[in-house]
């Protein structure tokens, strides 16, 4: 499908490219720019800002100096698993009463719930549950909790409901918080109520500056914004990272192939943070935080390739998934607006992935429907930038057994006998959006502005580079030159397939170079332009110590933007 190309920015006299890529982030002040290009970030706020942090300390330090149990009850994907790591072993300075919980993503589900509760309490001996990355919700359950005499605490980053649980709850995002970022992901609010104990138990900032590795895991992995006080989190977390402080994840680069390579958000994004995922996918996320917490050599080398393993089993099950998604779509919904595709032989566990791919292939808002328990089916979603899934969803509320999610991503339970009636009203809705405003159903490239084949040199993708990390709020800058001449000799079909594009070309005096992958049928469709313009992530290219710039083609056309 044809991208609907954006420039965000008409070069500016006077300005830079970093200073022109940085005043569209709307950061134009001195010290502004100096903290976001900086190694070493200072953005950090109190943690007592937070609503309720003072009331909780206060509750944690009665449990530890009585030496009562205190249970970290987490959930199943990074940012649950980061955060149970975290309190594991930021508490074990404070305390040896300590133990975890995550529930099993396919017996149990997402968040707390009775069945938990009673083992947490019959079995482990707590008497303090502090939910991370989860609760917020739990409005049932927490009072369960206390009707059998446990003391809850949530700690959560997730939208509140219009009702919150009878107990303390930390939440950056609830009514009346003062906390000036709201966009920390759970494992970050877990760090926020860890600085706030290291300064209440008089610990040195020494036991927090460890855990930092697996904020900035977990950060990248739940897809929050990159920027603020997340921000200084990631960067100083990759540095950590990188200088393999913690055996597990040292051991883990290791096994995933990355022992050599720098590890950037996109390679936790992409290589490290699925494979924390896929446990909790298919088998245990408790793998993901005994790997984190793992001292042992040789355990954890075992603990990284199951993970590892677990991960391509994921992949593969993702593939398959897929083609059998797509297939179905084509034959039956191709027409559709929103697309409600069931595969009843798909693991709920993958089903929220699968949504996202066919997303990204038909660029419309999709749910993906497989079997749960008891006659029910489960669901995930995905959408396209414009329509709010969530909000969608709660306008037919009535029709789910339960629901969750946001703005660009949902999960649900429905009765089988109304799936067809969820699909029909929510293509009806998509197909308004889309009457009112079609651009909402073609996919955008933002492109943050125009570059002449001189500007493309080694020095400037020197710069640019220090707007990493990238990610959610921070994406990967864009750059477009245009009228490029191309040479048709050295511009080819590549790869096993012959699916991506080589292109040479020139511009100017300037000889360019890139790779587009999945472009080569784009380009014969262009039937063999002269001249195109080129949209492209700058990258450097080493090749027998020769190095220069590539262009990473993103798309290409031959009209006018």
């Amino acid at each position: 499908m044809d991208k609907n190309w954006q420039l965000i920015n008409e070069r500016q006299e006077g300005l830079s490219v970093i200073e022109t890529i940085l005043f569209s982030k709307g950061i134009t002040q001195k010290e502004e720019i100096g903290e976001f290009l900086s190694d070493k970030p200072q953005k950090t706020y109190d943690p007592f800002l937070i609503k309720n942090m003072q009331e909780s300390i206060a509750c944690i330090k009665k449990y530890v100096k009585e030496k009562k149990k205190i249970v970290i009850f987490g959930d199943y994907d990074v940012d649950g698993v980061c955060a149970s790591t975290l309190l594991m072993q930021f508490f074990s300075h404070i305390t040896n009463s300590i133990d975890y919980y995550i529930p099993n993503r396919f017996s149990e589900g997402y968040g707390l719930n009775k069945a938990a509760i009673d083992y947490i309490k019959e079995k482990m001996g707590g008497e303090l549950i502090i939910t991370v990355d989860n609760g917020v919700s739990c409005v049932e359950e927490v009072a369960y909790a206390k009707q059998l005499g446990l003391e809850m605490i949530v700690t959560d980053h997730h939208n509140p409901g219009e009702k919150l649980p009878e107990c303390l709850v930390i939440n950056v995002k609830q009514q009346e918080d003062t906390y000036p970022f709201k966009e920390l992901c759970g494992c970050g609010v877990a760090f926020k109520l860890a600085q706030a104990l290291q300064r209440i138990f008089d610990l040195p900032k020494t036991v927090l500056n460890p855990l930092l590795d697996i904020v900035a895991l977990a950060t990248v992995a739940d897809i929050v914004p990159l920027v603020d006080e997340n921000r200084t989190f990631v960067k100083y977390g990759l540095d950590i990272i990188n200088k393999d402080k913690r055996l597990g994840l040292s051991v883990l680069r290791k096994v995933v192939g990355l022992h050599d390579k720098k590890i950037t958000a996109g390679r936790i994004g992409f290589v490290l943070g699925p494979c924390f995922n896929a446990a909790g996918r298919l088998e245990d996320a408790k793998l993901g935080v005994k790997l984190l917490l793992e001292t042992s050599y040789e355990q954890a080398l075992k603990l990284a390739n199951t993970l590892y393993t677990l991960n391509r089993e994921r992949q593969q099950l993702q593939e398959e998934g897929e083609a059998d998604c797509k297939a179905v779509v084509e034959q039956q919904y191709i027409e559709d607006d929103f697309l409600v595709v069931r595969a009843d032989h798909l693991s709920e566990g993958v089903i929220g992935i699968i949504a996202g791919k066919i997303k990204d292939i038909f660029y419309k808002p999709t749910l993906v429907v497989t079997k749960g328990e008891e006659g029910y089916l489960k669901g995930s979603g995905r959408s396209i930038k414009g329509i709010n899934i969530f909000e969608e969803l709660c306008k037919v509320s009535d029709l789910f057994i339960g629901f969750g999610g946001h703005e660009m991503a949902c999960g649900f339970s429905i009765k089988e006998q109304r799936l067809d009636e969820l699909r029909e009203v929510l293509n009806k809705r998509a197909g308004e959006i889309k009457a009112s405003d079609p651009n909402v159903f073609v996919p955008k490239l933002e492109i943050i502005t125009e570059l002449t084949g001189e500007e493309l040199t080694v020095d400037l993708i020197r710069e640019v580079e220090k707007l990493e990390p990238y990610g959610m709020g921070n994406s990967r800058p864009v750059f477009v030159i245009k009228n490029i001449k191309v040479n048709p000799q050295w511009t080819k079909a590549c790869g096993s397939n012959k699916t991506h594009l080589k292109f040479s070309g020139s511009h100017g005096d300037c000889i360019l170079g890139g790779i587009g992958f999945s472009l080569a049928e784009k380009y014969e469709k262009l039937q063999y332009p002269r001249e195109v313009h080129i949209a492209f992530n700058p990258e450097i290219n080493e090749y027998n110590g020769k190095i220069k710039p590539q262009m990473m083609i993103q798309d290409l056309k031959t009209n006018d933007l």
